[in-house]
């Protein structure tokens, strides 16, 4: 061994040998330490100097600090997945109290979802977790939003409106001026007292004047006149504003001031209202729900979908027995995309159109989620129209963690002819059906059967206290491979907000508990 190689350690020594009086105020333990941490270094620089490459540097140093009895450093790029199973509570109260403590920290429980179904759900949720994510079907054909669609060429934006604002911070004590800005958000035009009405309701707006506007603080009232400028300045001749919302023209603002980029609007609107989640539309594509029935009736439009026969508590004697004979012909058998709402005449049967899930929402789906939750709502319009777009069921089925559906309780006219173990089946079957889209190295469709239990794992039912509208079978739900979670998702005199709100027949209500569901996702989050 040269001297070069022990040179620092003989000048450390030298240094001791000059310093007596420092060396001999130190302890014998002390001085012992310092000697082999001098010799530790030493002999590892001295050893790594006679080897070339650095695997081998690394290699050698591993097999020194194994035989000096330490465990060699693990990679920090290295991850591992392993599936963990465990047994859950419903509900969980240690899991729903510490969400309560600290909701920024909260699950990532996430919805496939449109309309206004889970907006009590989704406010309630806030208190739970600020980490929601709401992926929201853009193919909306009514109300506000069908006209701006018209106007603008674009996807709707009102029901992301809706969840934005469900998901909005209210307290006026943590965010300034949002109290104003939701009830801005929340306002419509007037729609009853003609067109010229709604147009000087909205230029008052515009012009500052309005109420709603004025009780905004400076700068924010200035930031949202400009968007609504933005809106304005293109807005077209014939736009009908009788009954617009004034949200869904802010929204549509920052989309034509963004170049059309939905994704940023929704980041702006997401800070004006202090969002407590995540919102974004499912995909960017600007299309059209077909449905077809059973007679073999073919309507586009989402808002024709809601126009299946009534609710049964509704009917007269005569209805009911004309439905029963007609509950086959408008049952809904199948429903695709289409880009055309009102085809020219003679164009012919327009051809079903293809979409692609969003990237980021793709990415939130196999990557983030800690829950992803088939909730209550229209079951074609809401459920199923998510499941349309290429790469959704990949996405679902690459997610470990548990995965719910929550069925609608009381009527839902797009469940007519219908059983809860159908709806069960379909929603497995679309998801199977999107990896028909997935190929091997040589390009070949890959004929993969995917295990249910990586699509769905439970149905959240409450039979006692709740009203379904469709027969449920649990016992040939569970031969499915889904387990049923039957619990109360109903607490009296707290969900009955309106007097027709339990079943004059049955006495159960058709309403769910938010609290209550909010408990059992929690629960059940990973």
């Amino acid at each position: 061994m040269n001297n070069e190689k022990w040179e620092p350690l003989k000048q450390c020594n030298g240094s001791e040998h000059e310093n007596a009086s420092s060396k001999d105020s130190l302890s014998l333990g002390d001085r012992k330490r310092q000697q082999k941490e001098r010799l530790r270094s030493s002999s590892f620089s001295d050893s790594l100097d006679d080897i070339s490459s650095d695997e081998d540097k690394e290699d050698h140093r591993c097999r020194r600090l194994r035989r000096l009895g330490r465990s060699s450093p693990a990679n920090s790029n290295e991850t591992r997945a392993v599936a963990v199973t465990r047994e859950v509570q419903i509900p969980d109260q240690i899991r729903v109290s510490r969400s309560l403590r600290v909701p920024e920290f909260g699950p990532k429980i996430l919805f496939f979802s449109g309309g206004t179904a889970i907006k009590e759900l989704s406010a309630c949720l806030t208190n739970y977790t600020h980490n929601s994510i709401h992926l929201i079907t853009p193919f909306d054909s009514g109300g506000s939003s069908a006209e701006i669609r018209r106007g603008f060429n674009m996807l709707s934006v009102g029901d992301i409106r809706n969840r934005l604002l469900a998901l909005s911070d209210r307290n006026e004590s943590t965010t300034r001026n949002n109290p104003q800005v939701i009830e801005l958000f929340a306002h419509r035009l007037v729609k009853t007292e003609g067109l010229e009405a709604a147009e000087n309701e909205y230029l008052s707006i515009l012009d500052g004047k309005h109420p709603l506007i004025r009780a905004v603080e400076l700068p924010m009232r200035s930031i949202l006149q400009n968007h609504l400028r933005w809106f304005s300045d293109r807005m077209p001749n014939d736009f009908d504003l009788q009954g617009a919302s004034i949200g869904n023209l802010i929204i549509t603002g920052c989309f034509l001031e963004h170049n059309r980029d939905i994704v940023t609007a929704i980041f702006i609107v997401t800070k004006f209202l202090g969002v407590k989640g995540f919102c974004r539309p499912l995909t960017a594509a600007n299309l059209h729900i077909r449905t077809l029935y059973a007679d073999g009736r073919e309507v586009v439009g989402q808002h024709l979908m809601n126009q299946a026969p009534k609710s049964p508590s509704t009917m007269t004697k005569s209805e009911k027995q004309l439905s029963s004979n007609d509950s086959l012909s408008n049952k809904i058998m199948r429903i695709d995309l289409v880009q055309e709402l009102n085809p020219r005449s003679g164009a012919g049967r327009q051809e079903s159109q293809s979409c692609h899930i969003d990237i980021l929402s793709s990415d939130f789906v196999s990557s983030a989620a800690d829950l992803i939750c088939f909730p209550m709502g229209s079951f074609f319009g809401s459920i199923i129209v998510n499941l349309l777009p290429v790469g959704v069921g990949k996405a679902i089925t690459e997610r470990r963690c548990p995965k719910v559906y929550i069925p609608n309780t009381g009527f839902d006219p797009e469940m007519n002819g219908w059983t809860l173990v159908e709806c069960v089946s379909l929603i497995i079957n679309m998801v199977r059906a999107d990896l028909r889209h997935n190929y091997n190295e040589k390009g070949e469709p890959e004929n993969v059967v995917i295990p249910v239990d990586d699509i769905l794992n439970f149905v959240l039912l409450d039979t006692t206290n709740c009203e379904y509208s469709v027969p449920v079978d649990k016992v040939a739900i569970e031969k499915l491979g889904v387990t049923v979670i039957d619990v109360t998702l109903v607490e009296d005199n707290k969900c009955n907000r309106v007097d027709n709100a339990k079943s004059h027949s049955n006495g159960k209500s058709k309403i769910l508990n938010p609290v209550k569901v909010s408990e059992v996702l929690i629960s059940l989050s990973s």
